[in-house]
């Protein structure tokens, strides 16, 4: 995948639950929810993408019937 997401949230994403806080030292909060993000924005009307983690290519698709099937 070329491009990186853009993960800066909006104005009306401020104090959404799930996501990363600074703690006092400045260190991410691991125990915080994880980001949420909808599938219809990730996928960007096609039916299939393809997410890099760690230089590995996993595949992201939506069936027929409308379910997440994530293979590498």
């Amino acid at each position: 995948m070329s491009g990186k997401m853009d993960t800066r949230g909006t104005s009306q994403d401020a104090g959404r639950e799930g996501e990363n806080r600074a703690t006092e030292d400045g260190s991410t909060d691991q125990r915080a929810a994880p980001t949420r993000y909808l599938v219809s924005e990730l996928m960007k009307g096609r039916r299939e993408v393809i997410l890099e983690h760690r230089g590995q290519d996993y595949r992201l698709r939506i069936t027929e019937a409308g379910k997440l099937i994530l293979s590498k």
